[in-house]
């Protein structure tokens, strides 16, 4: 990882400016260029950002000329669906405080990810006075004493009052933005029995997004775009994208959304009404979002929602048949997205094992879409675990993952019923004890 102002040995992994950072190091006289000579790269970058057409785009169904303009915030906001849990402990020994704080105020202290930095942890504290409101900090000027401008306060939670909620915006160098939000929730009062009566539960995002808005013929759209510290531009194919379609006021990053979607070098097309859009270029030194129209032909993902019918794919199972969707027509069937290396798919599997016993006899089967990269690995954790259903291999459905449904978040899992009828998308319905209780109201007696 490497930032404008942390330049550390050569590496295979080094970001172009990285290496141009080193050379002014090395020359003194140089460095009075500093400025001029970064922003005539980050010009370069951006260009060079924007795809080239594709062979397709070069037919009667080409990129149209038409594009629109529009801004990006002022400031990043955190990733709130990407959230990591961290324990903070007591300690014998309090940083100081300047102006000083209650002596009775308990203070816990922690590692949270923070992803400015090399090292990719910062320590953060946890001040919870007698009176008074709590509040978290961060010693940002690396003075050995927690002051007035490093303090974060917890404001309760507008859905529990017991959560107290706080956004840690940490200095950054860089064309546009200034600074990077961590969210914080410290989970007040939670008990469990890995965790001592001193330690403290704290909630925090990890990653951050870039919101602008785009002027569409007269309508702003809100527009979301990935964002990474270590680069000093923002990608236009590669991350985790987003549009408010719909015109609600916020993009619903989740399972099978048409307002989000991941993708690995491709310029995502979205759909808004009948119009097809992409991002082609977003310029942070001239602050610029720059969105092309695109032919309904580019538009290849399918949109299903509940109530709509399922469309045909194709697999083949760990058998090496080809089989497909319709071999399930008269099923209650539950389709997972999954793979052994993902820890939250594999806690899932008690549930998937016990759904099967109580409720094949009417009418339930699982079809589970393996993303493993070694089918030998979930051979194993299927016979271990008594895995009985049919797996699809990885490599005959990635073009479902990657193209037809953006699969951003793993485990994924569709209920549906016979025909393809899509019964649920919520995923909240399809985890843990929730999916028994589903399958229990959705499944004929």
């Amino acid at each position: 990882m490497c930032s404008l102002e942390d330049v550390s040995q050569p590496n295979g992994d080094d970001e172009p400016v990285c290496a141009i950072l080193r050379v002014m190091k090395k020359f003194p006289a140089v460095e009075t260029y500093r400025s001029a000579i970064l922003t005539l790269f980050l010009l370069t970058q951006a260009a060079a950002q924007t795809p080239s057409p594709s062979p397709a785009d070069t037919s009667a169904t080409a990129i149209q000329t038409e594009r629109f303009t529009g801004r990006l915030d002022a400031q990043l906001a955190p990733d709130l669906v990407h959230i990591y849990q961290r324990v903070l402990n007591s300690r014998p020994v309090r940083p100081a405080f300047s102006p000083g704080i209650d002596k009775k105020a308990v203070v816990s202290a922690g590692e949270v990810y923070d992803q400015r930095i090399p090292a990719g942890k910062t320590e953060m504290f946890l001040v919870e006075p007698p009176t008074g409101s709590a509040f978290v900090a961060v010693d940002l000027n690396a003075n050995r004493t927690i002051e007035l401008a490093e303090r974060f306060q917890l404001q309760p939670s507008p859905n529990d009052p017991n959560d107290l909620d706080a956004t840690l915006r940490l200095p950054i160098t860089g064309p546009h933005y200034k600074t990077f939000p961590i969210f914080v929730r410290y989970k007040r009062g939670f008990k469990h029995a890995k965790l001592l009566a001193t330690d403290r539960l704290i909630l925090q995002s990890i990653m951050a997004v870039a919101y602008g808005t785009v002027d569409l013929r007269g309508r702003p759209v809100r527009f979301q775009y990935p964002f990474t510290v270590e680069r000093p531009w923002i990608s236009t194919t590669d991350g985790v994208f987003g549009i408010d379609t719909d015109g609600d006021g916020r993009i619903r990053d989740e399972q099978f959304s048409p307002e989000s979607s991941y993708a690995t070098k491709d310029e995502l097309v979205f759909r808004i009404g009948d119009l097809y859009l992409s991002t082609a270029a977003i310029d942070l030194l001239k602050n610029q979002i720059t969105v092309s129209i695109r032919s309904k032909e580019q538009y290849r993902r399918h949109e299903i929602a509940v109530g709509q019918t399922m469309p045909e794919f194709s697999f083949v199972d760990f058998e090496g048949k080809t089989r497909s969707l319709s071999d399930f027509k008269n099923s209650y069937l539950l389709i997972d997205f999954w793979g052994v290396w993902c820890v939250d798919c594999r806690l899932e599997t008690p549930f998937h094992v016990d759904a099967m016993k109580r409720f094949r006899s009417r009418g339930f089967d699982i079809l589970s879409l393996n993303t493993d990269e070694r089918m030998e690995t979930a051979v194993q954790y299927m016979q271990e675990n008594k895995l009985t259903w049919t797996q699809a291999r990885n490599d005959s459905i990635r073009s479902l993952i990657e193209v037809t449904y953006r699969i951003q978040e793993y485990p994924s899992t569709i209920l549906l019923g016979p025909g393809a009828k899509v019964l649920v998308l919520d995923q909240r319905l399809l985890r843990g004890d929730r999916l028994l209780q589903t399958l229990e109201q959705e499944l004929p007696k």
